[in-house]
């Protein structure tokens, strides 16, 4: 009997841990609110959400003058991800993961075409990538599910 409640412990727990440990990782929404400096320039305050609701991060990238496409190629192909351009000539990262192009070049679309036109408030948010709760929740019950077939074995 021992050697059946732990695998069956083990997979069910299991699978909620790997779960939880995904969907905190990658459900998050990024919410990007910067305002005109009278030197011409953005100060940008961005905020992590979890699930698209709840902050978790917060910080804030002063001197702002732009944003572009950043890109990484290597050997898994080709990655992208928004950075801020500042005075000093640096470059801010938006977020820190490197993703497609589809989605980055809306995020600098968007904030680009704010910037250029000279808004005094800019506002953009990356809403929460909702497949991923999905994709992530639905195998972990399907395991949670499947894990009493351990006592049906011999």
């Amino acid at each position: 009997m021992k050697n059946r409640i732990i695998p069956f412990l083990a997979f069910f727990f299991g699978s909620i841990c790997f779960g939880l440990l995904f969907i905190v990782i990658f459900v998050n929404a990024t919410q990007v609110n910067c305002i005109r400096q009278p030197a011409g320039t953005y100060t940008c305050q961005l905020r992590t959400l979890f699930l698209g609701r709840f902050p978790t991060f917060n910080r804030i990238v002063q001197n702002v003058t732009d944003i572009n496409m950043a890109e990484n190629d290597d050997e898994h192909g080709v990655s992208y991800r928004a950075e801020f351009a500042t005075t000093d000539g640096g470059s801010v990262p938006l977020d820190s993961t490197w993703t497609d192009y589809g989605p980055v070049s809306q995020q600098v679309t968007a904030i680009s075409s704010q910037m250029a036109s000279g808004a005094d408030q800019v506002q953009y948010t990356a809403n929460p990538p909702w497949w991923v709760l999905f994709l992530v929740g639905g195998l972990s019950l399907m395991v949670m599910f499947l894990s009493p077939l351990f006592f049906l074995r011999r």
